[in-house]
């Protein structure tokens, strides 16, 4: 399977706080799937490290493009922020595990903060032909991917008032919380509100199965091919590398 890909930016917009990218990749595109993530830098570029890690916001097959959203205050990505419509990157990808919703799920629930936003992006738009989804997004204001990007379909729930602001939607109707009528949840979250979301999970059901709830685990992907294990999350299975074994786990295996 090719991994690395040259691709050109076809279009940029600025939303708010927020820039989204579309670039040409038709290979890419073709098997790009949501929770994946790209390592990108100028093509031609001579360091052959650190290429910092994106999460892929969603895939084209027909245009043959990849989109990516870029959070400018992320200073490795920062300089992604300026490149005009015809710039070249190189990326590497799709690397990961990504998400796929099980065979009996007809309700899915997405809530998530933070730099992993994009792949709820992603799984809301791959899915929303055949799910009843919805979606709540926290975050800092200006800083919340707008809603117009997604399916009529999807509905939207966002709180600009930071990290604490997504965990307030999600208790917003209790004891009915969003998460006791889903029939799977994913989260996107950095690994400091991983135990909130378990909290909130415990709260709401009083049966919680493996399966029902995933989580994309945010944070720094140094290397992307498991080779640094700088980025290893502990999990009932031992340690575990984000950029290979993850970065989508079963909210019940981490500790």
């Amino acid at each position: 399977m090719q991994l690395y890909y040259t691709a050109a930016i076809h279009e940029r917009y600025q939303f708010e706080g927020l820039v989204w990218l579309s670039v040409t990749a038709p290979g890419l595109a073709r098997i790009a799937q949501p929770g994946q993530y790209a390592l990108v830098r100028p093509s031609r570029s001579l360091d052959p490290l650190l290429w910092p890690a994106v999460f892929l916001a969603g895939a084209d097959t027909t245009k043959g493009e990849v989109e990516l959203i870029i959070d400018p205050r992320d200073p490795a990505l920062a300089w992604l922020i300026d490149l005009p419509a015809g710039a070249i990157l190189d990326l590497c990808a799709p690397l990961g595990t990504p998400f796929g919703p099980a065979p009996t799920t007809h309700t899915l629930l997405l809530a998530g903060v933070g730099t992993a936003l994009p792949v709820l992006l992603f799984v809301a738009r791959r899915y929303a032909s055949r799910l009843s989804i919805a979606l709540l997004l926290g975050g800092d204001k200006g800083y919340l991917p707008p809603p117009f990007l997604l399916p009529e379909t999807v509905e939207v729930q966002t709180s600009a008032a930071g990290e604490g602001g997504l965990f307030e939607l999600l208790a917003a109707h209790s004891p009915s919380s969003p998460i006791c009528w889903a029939d799977q949840v994913l989260f996107a979250l950095p690994p400091s509100l991983l135990s909130q979301a378990t909290a909130a999970m415990r709260s709401a059901r009083l049966r919680w199965d493996r399966g029902l709830a995933q989580v994309v685990v945010a944070g720094p992907l140094p290397c992307g091919l498991g080779i640094c294990r700088a980025c290893q999350i502990e999990t009932r299975n031992g340690w575990q590398r984000r950029c290979v074994e993850g970065p989508v786990f079963d909210l019940r295996d981490l500790r």
